[in-house]
């Protein structure tokens, strides 16, 4: 019989760290800018002051958003957009949705001074195409004594 001596395992005496922190690094910086960037989306907007709900139905990841401007102008994903192109956008998203409209999600963002008028065109337009879960975006009114203003969508 032949007897090998076995070799001695080796033992690690440290774990280098150093890669692994250099990844949740990069994760962390990827996180901030894409929150960052996801809020640069959002042109700013004088919306009227309501309670509303709490939680910010913009936070879905599947929801349209549309600014309509003071002038009546309309805004999604920061680009200026035409009505037809929009009746268009939201005919796709139903059509993505299996032709369900109720699977389309559609937050309407006005602003404080925009003509009710755009609005209910704007409303027209969705009502038309099956879509009457919609919302309105608020920004909460400050608290009584509170200096500053609320959230909002």
């Amino acid at each position: 019989m032949r007897f090998t001596k076995r070799r001695p395992r080796a033992t690690f005496d440290h774990f280098d760290l150093t890669p692994m922190i250099d990844v949740v690094m990069q994760l962390i910086i990827f996180f901030m800018f894409s929150s960052q960037f996801a809020q640069v989306l959002r042109s700013p907007i004088d919306l009227p002051e309501e309670p509303g709900e709490r939680e910010q139905a913009a936070a879905d990841e599947g929801t349209l958003i549309i600014d309509v401007q003071a002038d009546g102008s309309l805004i999604v994903g920061g680009e200026p957009i035409t009505r037809q192109k929009l009746i268009e956008m939201i005919g796709a998203e139903i059509a993505e949705a299996g032709g369900q409209p109720g699977g389309v999600r559609v937050l309407v963002r006005a602003d404080r001074a925009a003509p009710a008028r755009h609005i209910n065109a704007l409303a027209a337009d969705l009502s038309r195409l099956g879509v009457r879960g919609w919302r309105l975006g608020t920004s909460r009114p400050p608290a009584p004594g509170a200096a500053g203003g609320g959230g909002g969508a």
